[in-house]
């Protein structure tokens, strides 16, 4: 299935390396190996006890900060190659985060998934969520937590964006050293750090506010 373009996906993904371990701070990297699969059901056969129960939803997996484990690229039934590729560079992210802080995987898991999506540059336009339209309702970091659930896959990404542009780049790394303690590095409250988000969010994306005549009916 993939021996036509092996060599291609190789290079995409050497390319996004040195960016990757340099955002998260990462002074080396071992050598990680990618293990692809024909499938869903193989991709679970083949991890096996080494990652616990897999969600319905999983597409990809690290076991580790050395072993991405996914399903190929070219499996056209479940995405374009291209998104294939741009999915292993987001399991690539959790290695170096991994690498970064052995303790982080999925802990927080909002955190986890998105330094992981805003490194694979996975955005969901937050025009078409309902989170950011007037009168909307973020998730709460406990909601982007849970694993019932897959709502920080659509808006991770502008989470992670939001913390780099607004806090910078050593705020970010700290982080995930710290896994994803708010008050400590940032000095704010969950609360104050979900509306500063949302608020940058709208800004970013042109989400504009309600007429006031709209508010009132």
């Amino acid at each position: 299935m993939d021996s036509a373009t092996i060599a291609r996906t190789a290079a995409a993904l050497e390319s996004e390396v040195d960016r990757i371990v340099l955002d998260i701070g990462v002074s080396a990297m071992p050598q990680v190996t990618v293990t692809l699969y024909p499938s869903g059901e193989a991709l679970r056969q083949g991890v096996g006890n080494q990652a616990g129960p897999i969600p319905s939803f999983a597409t990809g997996l690290v076991t580790g900060p050395t072993a991405i484990h996914v399903i190929s690229p070219n499996l056209a039934a479940t995405w374009s190659y291209a998104d294939g590729v741009t999915a292993i560079v987001h399991e690539f992210a959790h290695c170096a985060s991994l690498v970064a802080n052995p303790s982080f995987a999925n802990n927080p898991r909002w955190l986890w998934e998105s330094v992981a999506l805003f490194e694979a540059g996975q955005v969901t336009d937050p025009r078409t969520l309902p989170y950011f339209a007037s009168g909307g309702i973020p998730p709460s970091l406990a909601q982007l937590n849970g694993f019932d659930n897959t709502i920080v896959y659509g808006v991770g990404a502008t989470l992670g964006r939001f913390i780099v542009e607004t806090h910078g780049w050593e705020a970010y790394r700290l982080l995930i050293r710290t896994n994803g303690d708010v008050g400590r590095v940032l000095s704010t409250t969950e609360p104050t750090f979900i509306a500063d988000w949302r608020a940058f969010v709208r800004e970013a994306f042109g989400i504009a506010q309600a007429p006031a005549s709209a508010n009132r009916r």
